[in-house]
């Protein structure tokens, strides 16, 4: 008896280099132990922004699409930060900050310059993105192909049918976060409230999937 090939799928990692590229998701993905060379952190709140690439086609005739994972963080040296402001051309002012601020979903739809570096992991190649930037003069970008998302864990802006459209192992990852078990039970409080005027019970159920199995998360998300 011969061990078996691996028959993981393989994906061809982004193209490297300087791109065109729109944003069109923005993905809290709640806050998750933390490490750095083996020494704990604490818990982070992460938040993660896919863009797309209309210049560069997979196999399949879709546009390449790559995924930033970052802390949510507005700390001056934070990588987040740097980033955004890189790509709006300017630097944050204390009022932009907090409530009536800068509003994260702004930058769903906008176009920037995107460098995309490759690194080597066990034997595979990862894409990885290095820098944001403005847009490039004199670049116009097709209509966007996808559909924006945005995912706020926060219960005044969560949106079910919003959340409905990720994969469950993203699924999964945000759901081992505290404030996705603050949502859950804003939800059952919420029901329970209201229960007595007729409110829906399916609102209840989607709020309150079953727990994520203890099953080991696949490291599918880009260093922050």
């Amino acid at each position: 008896m011969y061990i078996p090939k691996d028959e993981s799928p393989r994906f061809d990692p982004c193209p490297a280099g300087t791109h065109a590229a729109r944003c069109y998701r923005f993905i809290d993905l709640g806050s998750h132990e933390q490490s750095y060379q083996g020494e704990s952190k604490g818990l982070k709140r992460l938040v993660m922004l896919t863009f797309e690439i209309p210049g560069e086609r997979m196999s399949d005739g879709r546009a390449f699409s790559i995924s930033k994972r970052y802390n949510w963080s507005m700390h001056e040296k934070s990588t987040l930060r740097r980033h955004l402001e890189a790509w709006r051309g300017q630097k944050f002012r204390d009022n932009d900050f907090g409530p009536g601020g800068f509003d994260i979903r702004n930058v769903l739809g906008k176009v920037c310059t995107l460098t995309v570096v490759h690194t080597e992991r066990d034997g595979d190649m990862y894409a990885n993105i290095d820098s944001i930037g403005a847009p490039m003069k004199g670049i116009n970008l097709a209509e966007q192909e996808n559909s924006s998302v945005y995912v706020s864990l926060e219960h005044a802006f969560f949106e079910q049918a919003q959340y409905d459209t990720l994969s469950d192992k993203l699924k999964e990852f945000i759901q081992q976060s505290p404030e996705w078990r603050r949502l859950r039970e804003f939800a059952s409080k919420s029901y329970a409230s209201e229960k007595g005027d007729g409110a829906p019970r399916q609102a209840y159920d989607e709020m309150n999937p079953p727990p994520p199995s203890d099953a080991d998360m696949v490291d599918y998300l880009s260093a922050g």
